[in-house]
C-alpha cells in the first residue's frame, strides 16, 4: 500500500490579511498587472525591433506574474498554487495582448477585465480553491 501523507500536496490556506484588505490587494495587483501588460504593449509600438520590444517585454509579463502572485499568496494561496494561478491569469491577457484594440483606453479596460475577472474566484474564495486543487492534487498523486 502506497504511503499517505498528511499534508495537502500543494500547501495549506493560510491568509496573512483580512478578506477585505486581500481584496484590496487582489484589485491592486490587478491594476498593476494591467499597467505592466500595457507598458509593454505600448513599448513594443514605439520601438519595434530593439530588444525590449521583443524579448524584453517578457521581463514585464513576468513582473506581472510576480505581482499577482503576491496578492494570491497574501490572500492565502500556497506559493506554488499562487504562481500556478498568476501565471494561469495572465495567459488569456498574453494571448491576445497584441491583437487588442490599436486605442488605449479600450486596450486597457479589456487587459483589466481580463485580468480582473480572471482573478476574482482565487480572492474571493481563495480558501475553496486551494481545497479544490489540493483534493485535485491528492486524486493525481495517490
Amino acid at each position: 500500500m502506497l504511503f499517505r501523507h498528511a499534508v495537502d500536496p500543494l500547501g495549506s490556506f493560510d491568509r496573512a490579511v483580512k478578506p477585505a484588505v486581500g481584496l484590496v490587494l487582489g484589485v491592486l495587483a490587478a491594476l498593476a498587472a494591467t499597467a505592466l501588460l500595457e507598458l509593454s504593449r505600448t513599448l513594443a509600438e514605439t520601438y519595434r525591433g530593439r530588444w525590449f520590444a521583443g524579448n524584453g517585454r517578457d521581463v514585464f509579463h513576468a513582473a506581472a506574474a510576480l505581482v499577482l502572485a503576491m496578492a494570491l499568496l497574501a490572500n492565502g494561496l500556497p506559493p506554488a498554487l499562487a504562481a500556478l494561478v498568476a501565471a494561469a491569469l495572465l495567459t488569456l491577457p498574453l494571448l491576445f495582448l497584441d491583437s487588442l484594440s490599436p486605442r488605449r483606453p479600450r486596450r486597457v479596460a479589456m487587459i483589466f477585465a481580463l485580468v480582473g475577472i480572471g482573478a476574482m474566484p482565487a480572492l474571493l474564495e481563495p480558501g475553496s480553491i486551494v481545497d479544490a486543487c489540493n483534493a485535485l492534487a491528492r486524486l493525481l498523486v495517490y
